[in-house]
């Protein structure tokens, strides 16, 4: 796991998370303040590294609230260069189930920041209002990244994309990269972010295997990378 960010984090201050562990595939997943957009991280990180070229992920939110609530707490899966907070990285980003604002109109959306540094913004803003559970599906082909989501558990999939806006970007990272499920509270540091996330697989050719690619402890560690990673 990765604690990314501190006091000058966007929302921060941001006051690290926890991940615990949820049968054989998922975990709950929380983080205080923050934020995944703008110049600087502040999230929480379970992630997989040293994963390269094509690979799919699929995930289920089970259930994703902020306390106190507020619109942009944002759990999701992430592809980032490094777990620095000035990382390049592709976010795609789901809003909480406990805010009505956010049930209106900031349902799914992919953040993107395709250079070191730079600022990070919505690729996409669809899919609203959500409902719980919601399966998401994000596939890499060189530096295309396409994502979509299920109300079914993964039997029909469609696109999150609405009016101009899309369900893809484009970011190009050198080399190897971490792949995990990062999660943000918002709120000026104030509010917690909390999910519940399961039945997450990753698949690739270069999708490493083993419990040594997994950056999180005990538990998570062992079974995420041993029982988990799919190819």
């Amino acid at each position: 796991m990765a604690e990314i960010g501190g006091a000058d984090s966007e929302q921060g201050p941001y006051g690290g998370g926890t991940v615990k562990f949820i049968g054989d595939d998922g975990f709950t997943i929380t983080a205080k303040g923050g934020d995944i957009l703008g110049n600087k991280l502040g999230c929480t990180l379970a992630y997989i590294k040293g994963v390269v070229g094509d690979f799919t992920v699929q995930y289920t939110i089970e259930e994703h609230t902020g306390d106190p609530p507020t619109t942009w707490t944002k759990v999701g899966v992430m592809v980032a260069q490094d777990t620095k907070a000035d990382t390049p990285y592709v976010f795609l980003a789901s809003m909480p189930s406990n805010d009505k604002v956010a049930l209106n109109d900031k349902g799914t959306k992919l953040v993107t920041r395709a250079e070191r540094g730079g600022g990070a913004g919505p690729g996409s803003n669809g899919w609203t209002p959500l409902k719980w559970p919601v399966t998401y599906k994000l596939v890499r082909k060189g530096d295309l990244f396409t994502c979509s989501l299920s109300f079914d558990g993964g039997t029909a999939w469609q696109s999150i994309a609405k009016g101009d806006k899309k369900d893809n970007t484009t970011v190009a990272f050198k080399g190897a990269v971490v792949v995990g499920i990062a999660i943000n509270g918002h709120n000026a540091g104030k509010t917690t972010g909390t999910a519940r996330v399961t039945n997450i697989t990753i698949r690739g050719d270069g999708v490493p295997g083993g419990s040594t690619a997994v950056e999180v402890h005990g538990k998570l560690a062992t079974r995420w990378g041993d029982l988990k990673t799919k190819r």
